[in-house]
């Protein structure tokens, strides 16, 4: 799987959640484990060997580091924020900017940028139109509540479904490429 631009790669409930009302991604774990084993799951494994770099929100970092030992390696990691937090390693560089400012960097610098999350940065990389492919895996679950991956306020963007893939565990995947 050859990748390149900026992708956001991210898991979000059938009624568009990607964490509950709490912040919470506790809900994610049931299906995390029914997946172990499912071949299917390999495309995630594939998917980070095209990534060069990882953007994500300060939240998100904060989640990730609870889960234990860093899962990125040495992969370049920006994370947005506008608190002093500690680096996980090296390889993590904090921003207290604007995404407009880093962002051509970011494509002179990597060919494969993975948006990782949360859903406000997201939302931000959509007001500024530079989310080049969205991979979404919707999880079967209905939250009722919780943070929305698509509200705020940005421009149109059509997509191109590029592909469909569906799990045993009830996931399905859809790979869009933003056709603006």
């Amino acid at each position: 799987m050859s990748a390149s631009g900026i992708t956001l790669y991210i898991a979000t409930s059938v009624d568009g959640y990607v964490a509950d009302a709490e912040g919470s991604v506790d809900w994610l774990e049931e299906f995390q484990a029914e997946s172990d084993g499912d071949e299917d799951v390999e495309g995630f494994s594939e998917f980070f060997e095209t990534v060069d770099c990882l953007v994500m929100g300060a939240t998100t970092y904060e989640q990730v580091l609870g889960f234990g030992e860093w899962p990125y390696g040495d992969k370049p990691t920006y994370v947005f924020t506008h608190r002093s937090l500690s680096p996980a390693t090296e390889a993590v560089r904090f921003v207290n900017g604007e995404i407009a400012d880093l962002v051509p960097e970011l494509r002179q610098q990597y060919n494969h940028v993975w948006v990782v999350g949360g859903a406000h940065l997201a939302q931000s990389f959509f007001q500024e139109c530079e989310i080049d492919v969205i991979q979404l895996s919707f999880i079967p679950i209905l939250l009722g509540g919780g943070i929305q991956l698509f509200s705020g306020e940005y421009d149109e963007q059509r997509l191109r479904l590029v592909d469909t893939t569906t799990h045993n565990s009830g996931i399905v995947e859809h790979h869009y490429e933003v056709a603006n």
